[in-house]
């Protein structure tokens, strides 16, 4: 029962890795400066995804 308990848990955690190495430069911005609320807060600035996806890809944010 242990083993397939730890079978399990390895599993979850290698896909977890594997979706996080396949993740876009933007998405990982977007997920460093999350407030956990939908908002991003960037250099005192506070954006919502949308605003601060959209200022990314006009080049505002330098990472």
């Amino acid at each position: 029962m242990f083993l397939k308990v730890l079978k399990a848990t390895a599993l979850i955690a290698l896909e977890v890795m594997i979706d996080d190495d396949k993740k876009s430069d933007q998405d990982k911005f977007i997920d460093e400066h999350n407030d956990g609320m939908g908002n991003v807060n960037f250099c005192g600035d506070e954006y919502t995804e949308q605003e601060a996806r959209e200022a990314d890809d006009r080049g505002e944010f330098y990472y």
